[in-house]
């Protein structure tokens, strides 16, 4: 009843949000017909454009069989305050049924910056784990077999050599080392770093050298190239996504001609990592668009040979972005439907993200929920019970053409530029800020829903419980820290460094170096530090601290 006593009808009591559908465009922007049929596939050839699973080019999936001769890696996310907290964490996602697992660095490492940076220090472990040295490394593995478990590092600036430099103190050969990182550096120069603090040339460079060391020394090591997700994150569309993640392969690859690696050496080891969003059949289009896109161009734009070359393994993390901070158990449903949609779009490897991911650090009961919900898809649900089972859609083959068109046509856009004058210009910039400020206005008028923040979000609600952790453990790891610098070899590691920037500053790639440094206990800000500077750039990018090293007395 209404409050003058009469019948309240059902229509005055729904508002527009309830009663129409406020969007016919896909969530990357894409326009939709009300429905598909026979004539949107007239021009499909399925030999051409499609094929069987496990055939070029690879839309309908890289394998004949998928999920049936080979089930997708179950991964978790992990990582915060002190190598020995991050262990913890490692040890109860593997006892709930994961199958790998994603360690995640603080800003700090992931910056390059030591714990002790006088601006940053105190943000050391807070929102993943602190590993400034090898030695830090091989406590968060203590015990862990480096040939045998796949640990995918959350982290690009010299993962790769401080892992390397631990199997070295451990007497493990390279070339069994097992693991992968993400060696993508523009992706940081794009996603928020600026080319201030992380200039595209010196981002090229580092990923090249990475890329190339990892290939020639250990082959069984896998590459996240592009990261993809970090580019969706910091606001790109599917088709952006697509787009810009081509340019920086491409661009990593033309270099690596240059230095004498083939396709077929380089492109086994690459795994595109990328992102999992709400739009559930865009998202899955993406994925069959991305592999055949890859596909064609590994053969026709590069040469390839090898089928490894031209089947694309896809690793894909479902949307943190997407998650909301009010009501946050309706994020259980969006990861849910985020990870069905990479599996129906035949990705290799998924990482849910918890529900409290916009919160807090995740909590255990949502990291155990995060590994159920793949579980539940993979044993119940059947989502692993055919290959492509929406291939042959009329709707999901016309969004696959679609999407594939669109950023075909983006990235001619960017290649014509080139991708690192595009990144200098600010025309990524440009595209992510236009994105963003799109969708924020799409929000702000009520077109793009989103449940709990802009629409049937409850005036009041509890407030969520938080993830919290000892920082005792985080503060002994940093005295931990200091006292190494005090007690090392300091005339050792000042050499070691100082190669570092010698080779680096000759043109050369400097991995070698890089790891012996980490082996003779030089830190992460240090070695970071004298690349930087063999490139022309400040010690330090924020030019707080100055070189503890005298490298103008280095004879190159």
């Amino acid at each position: 009843m209404s409050s003058n006593g009469k019948p309240l009808s059902l229509a005055a009591s729904l508002d527009e949000k309830q009663v129409r559908l406020s969007r016919t465009r896909t969530w990357g922007g894409l326009e939709i017909q009300a429905s598909y049929g026979p004539n949107d596939a007239n021009e499909r050839d399925y030999k051409r454009d499609l094929g069987d699973p496990g055939e070029f080019p690879y839309t309908r999936g890289a394998y004949p069989q998928m999920y049936r001769s080979r089930m997708w890696t179950l991964r978790n996310i992990v990582g915060y305050g002190a190598p020995e907290d991050t262990r913890d964490g490692i040890e109860k996602t593997l006892a709930a049924g994961g199958t790998g697992v994603n360690v995640v660095v603080d800003t700090l490492t992931q910056q390059a910056l030591d714990p002790d940076h006088p601006a940053f220090g105190a943000e050391a472990g807070l929102e993943g784990c602190s590993l400034p040295t090898a030695r830090d490394i091989d406590r968060l593995l203590d015990g862990v077999d480096l040939t045998k478990v796949d640990v995918a590092w959350h982290w690009t600036i010299m993962a790769y050599q401080m892992v390397a430099a631990v199997a070295v103190k451990r007497g493990t050969p390279l070339d069994k080392l097992q693991g992968s990182h993400m060696p993508d550096h523009l992706q940081e120069t794009m996603c928020g770093w600026g080319t201030d603090l992380l200039p595209a040339q010196l981002s090229q460079r580092a990923t090249v050298d990475c890329v190339e060391y990892c290939v020639r020394n250990s082959p069984r090591w896998a590459l996240g190239l592009p990261q993809g997700y970090d580019l969706r994150e910091a606001g790109l569309s599917p088709v952006g996504e697509i787009a810009i993640g081509m340019a920086v392969v491409k661009g990593v690859l033309r270099d690596l001609e240059k230095r004498g690696l083939d396709i077929d050496q380089v492109a086994p080891s690459i795994a595109w990592v990328s992102t999992a969003d709400v739009d559930f059949f865009e998202e899955i289009a993406k994925f069959r668009a991305l592999r055949r896109m890859w596909a064609r161009t590994m053969r026709d734009g590069f040469g390839a040979q090898d089928p490894r070359s031209m089947r694309l393994r896809i690793a894909c993390h479902t949307s943190g972005r997407s998650l909301v901070y009010g009501q946050p158990l309706n994020n259980l449903s969006r990861v849910a439907v985020q990870s069905l949609a990479a599996l129906l779009g035949g990705v290799q490897s998924v990482e849910a993200c918890t529900y409290d991911e916009p919160i807090c650090v995740p909590t255990q009961e949502a990291r155990e929920l995060a590994t159920r919900t793949q579980q539940i898809l993979a044993n119940e649900i059947g989502a692993a019970r055919t290959a492509d089972p929406l291939g042959g859609s009329y709707y999901v083959e016309a969004l696959t053409d679609k999407v594939e068109a669109e950023a075909a046509k983006l990235m001619a856009e960017i290649e014509e530029i080139g991708l690192l004058a595009a990144i200098d210009a600010g025309r990524i910039a440009q595209l992510m800020d236009d994105y963003n400020l799109n969708f924020q206005r799409e929000m702000d008028s009520g077109e793009r829903i989103v449940i709990g923040a802009n629409a049937f979000a409850p005036p009041e609600e509890p407030p969520p419980r938080r993830f919290t952790f000892d920082p005792a453990a985080t503060q002994a790891h940093v005295r931990r820290f200091k006292e190494l610098k005090a007690g090392r070899d300091g005339d050792l590691v000042k050499r070691k460094v100082r190669e570092v920037y010698a080779t680096a500053k000759a043109g050369n790639n400097c991995s070698q170096g890089a790891i012996d440094a980490f082996v003779a206990d030089a830190t992460l800000g240090e070695v970071w530090g004298a690349f930087r500077m063999a490139m022309g750039r400040p010690y330090d990018g924020y030019r707080v601290i100055e070189a503890p090293f005298d490298f103008e007395a280095v004879r190159v």
